[in-house]
């Protein structure tokens, strides 16, 4: 089942410490009322910055009543950056289902 139709923010390219502040911005001017969702398709790499971006975003909008999500489940790199970084734990939380659901589906 899809959720709400969202703002799209598709980024694209290498993410570190470096373009942080810039994806930041990004996202915080897209996320609106209701909320953003991220599509990160186009990503190159990533570094823990984006994690740690993301999760306080996740956060914070959980606890708002708005909405972030991704178009798609991690994979590839950015799953692998997020098992290195110890952000996704067994059984699922709401941490890793934000990360390895679909966008739509309820956490």
């Amino acid at each position: 089942m899809a959720g709400p139709l969202l703002p799209i923010v598709k980024l694209s390219g290498a993410i570190n410490v470096g373009s942080i502040d810039d994806i930041f911005g990004e996202i915080k001017q897209a996320f609106g009322t209701a909320g953003v969702e991220v599509d990160l398709s186009g990503l190159t790499d990533i570094d823990l910055t984006f994690v740690q971006l993301m999760e306080p975003a996740r956060r914070d909008a959980a606890e708002s009543g708005n909405a972030i999500r991704l178009s798609q489940p991690a994979s590839g790199f950015v799953l692998e950056t997020l098992q290195r970084g110890g952000f996704l734990s067994d059984p699922p939380d709401e941490r890793t289902l934000f990360w390895t659901s679909a966008a739509g589906e309820k956490a």
